[in-house]
């Protein structure tokens, strides 16, 4: 899943100055840097080869350069798990459903036997720039021939135009009370932030304020052009793409620009975007790959530690986690729900799901995505009645887009 913020410069909440601000400061991310140094360059760049007529090579060599940007990515992440989690590496593996790479491509001939774990992380990190800009340009046209045929355009073509900018994703310190799960402030921090500056946040906010603190992750988030993350491998990329692109494109109607009037519009906004979004990154992913390797993307998942689904079921696990700590939380049990939530976690990693911190921040970022098994709302299961209701994607999304308001959409569900 593509965990995105949607338009975080529009909005987040009610976040007042405090003590603790001056130790977050320094890590705070800035909308203006990110348009200044990438919006520019990404349209010059369209607009010197349209003028240059440069068509740059074929399709089947940029999609091969793709598959080897994002296999590159999948094993630089599982080269820095292992300085992250030592005891834990070794079966991390990048995804079974990634397809193999041309002869002559690929990290096997970047990355020896013979390399030092930092030496591999540097050849990667030497190889990737060079690509990234076609590969960017790739995924674009694909995730725009796809919008274009399900019917999402205008005369002049798709609006907004699909950019995206595939680097490390930032990282989002969201923060909830103790006592309740809930999305109190959220704050986009910069990327490539250490375990130990992320304890010291979360260390801090806690002490100076008494909340849950958790320094996340992100997959993607949707300013212009959008921010996805590039070492979660290809199908990664397009559904992340196609689901940053729906918060931009939502932005323009009722459902977009409500998305901050209450925790209910958020849910609808993300759950929207998670499920048609996952509906045309698996389009997107026929179109360069094939229907047979799409029908072993579309499948379950591998763990993240490589091992076959089915062995440890994530999804029920995580749910069972959330009704105990809802439960021990409304009996006023906060310090049993958190040494509850530490105890699971630990679970959780020794199954292979490297989860650094579950705490009530946790569930309040990741419970905003109704579809997740961390979520108790009602919204995914509304969401998919909906889905299952509108005869095409193209349907769905027009009709979810024109909601200003949760009770909006739960009228039209009843009336339908």
């Amino acid at each position: 899943m593509g965990l995105a913020l949607v338009l975080a410069i529009t909005g987040g909440g009610d976040f007042r100055p405090t003590a603790n601000d001056l130790l977050i400061a320094p890590y705070k991310y800035s909308f203006v840097d990110w348009e200044v140094s990438h919006l520019p360059d990404k349209w010059l760049s369209k607009v010197w080869s349209v003028l240059t007529w440069d068509s740059g090579p074929d399709r089947y060599a940029r999609i091969a350069r793709a598959q080897e940007f994002f296999e590159l990515g999948l094993e630089l992440r599982r080269l820095e798990r292992q300085t992250q989690f030592p005891s834990n590496s070794q079966p991390d593996s990048p995804p079974k459903n990634q397809r193999s790479l041309p002869s002559g491509q690929g990290s096997g001939v970047l990355l020896d036997s013979g390399l030092s774990l930092e030496q591999k992380i540097e050849r990667i990190k030497e190889r990737r720039p060079s690509l990234a800009a076609e590969v960017e340009e790739t995924i674009e046209a694909e995730v725009t021939e796809v919008l274009a045929s399900v019917g999402l355009t205008h005369p002049w073509g798709v609006f907004p135009p699909v950019d995206a900018v595939f680097s490390t994703a930032p990282h989002v310190l969201v923060l909830s009370p103790r006592d309740r799960i809930d999305p109190q402030r959220t704050v986009l921090l910069n990327p490539g932030l250490s375990n130990q500056h992320k304890e010291e946040i979360e260390a801090a906010i806690l002490e100076g304020e008494d909340l849950a603190a958790l320094v996340e992750n992100t997959g993607g988030v949707a300013v212009y052009p959008s921010v996805v993350a590039d070492t979660f491998g290809l199908r990664h990329a397009a559904i992340t793409t196609s689901h940053e692109w729906l918060h931009q494109w939502f932005f323009f109607r009722p459902l977009g620009r409500n998305f901050w009037s209450g925790q209910e519009m958020t849910v609808l906004n993300e759950t929207a975007a998670t499920i048609a979004g996952q509906e045309i990154g698996e389009l997107v992913i026929t179109a360069l790959t094939g229907p047979e390797v799409d029908r072993a993307c579309s499948s379950a998942p591998p763990s993240p530690n490589g091992r076959e689904p089915g062995s440890f079921d994530f999804d029920a696990e995580m749910r069972k986690t959330r009704g105990r700590v809802d439960e021990l939380l409304a009996q006023g049990m906060i310090e049993k729900a958190e040494a509850y939530m530490e105890e699971r976690r630990q679970l959780f990693v020794a199954n292979g799901h490297l989860i650094r911190k579950i705490n009530q921040a946790y569930f309040a970022f990741h419970g905003t995505y109704a579809t997740s098994p961390a979520s108790v709302s009602p919204i995914g299961g509304q969401m998919q009645q909906l889905r299952a209701q509108s005869e095409t994607l193209e349907e769905f999304l027009r009709t979810v887009a024109g909601f200003g308001s949760y009770q909006e959409f739960l009228d039209h569900l009843a009336a339908s």
